[in-house]
């Protein structure tokens, strides 16, 4: 039903085992569909295919080529950001397509806001985006914003600041709308985020 709602009924749905990572995996084929790919990232020139990622706090990352050759779904969370798995997907859009980044267009899905996301200092050491981090007399501990982190990896890589579009919204705040692990730990549930090309 959720498939046929975004106009992909009946496509093949490409699935990661997601680790954290800054794994970036190549759908060439529709194997994935039925055997998961371990990664956090994938990277398509396939039509009427999905490219699925789950998330429940972690930043959902979609990509689409203007001219419609290629698309990419990113998972990432603190680790992922470190990793650069950002730069890393534009890069490999870049090598396996010969994408030029100027034609991309990114949107940073809903994720738990800088408002909610306490880290401790390992985080802070890992993570060198300008604004990553907010301080705030209040908080006893740093708070990462992760959608900002991984918009100036974004940028860096190529992307014009007017095509990449950021939710606002937390997953942590929005129990209204959003299943987030940080709110309700093992028990949560797991938001689905896809992108494809139509045929």
């Amino acid at each position: 039903r959720f498939l046929a709602a975004v106009g992909a009924a009946g496509w093949p749905v490409m699935k990661l085992k997601q680790v954290h990572s800054e794994i970036v995996c190549e759908m060439h084929d529709t194997s994935a569909a039925n055997d998961p790919v371990e990664g956090d990232a994938s990277v398509t020139a396939l039509a009427g295919v999905v490219l699925a990622i789950q998330t429940a706090d972690c930043v959902p990352i979609l990509l689409a080529d203007s001219q419609s050759r290629a698309v990419a779904a990113i998972h990432t969370g603190w680790r992922g950001t470190a990793a650069h798995i950002s730069e890393a997907t534009v890069r490999r859009l870049r090598e396996e397509f010969e994408i030029d980044p100027k034609n991309l267009t990114a949107f940073i899905g809903p994720h738990i806001g800088v408002c909610c996301y306490e880290v401790g200092a390992e985080v802070e050491q890992a993570i060198t985006e300008p604004g990553a981090f907010e301080h705030r007399t209040e908080w006893a501990k740093p708070h990462l914003n992760l959608a900002e982190a991984n918009r100036q990896q974004l940028l860096s890589s190529g992307i014009p600041a007017e095509q990449v579009e950021t939710s606002a919204l937390c997953t942590c705040c929005r129990a209204d709308l959003f299943y987030s692990y940080r709110r309700e730990g093992n028990r949560s549930g797991r938001m689905l985020s896809v992108i494809g090309i139509a045929p």
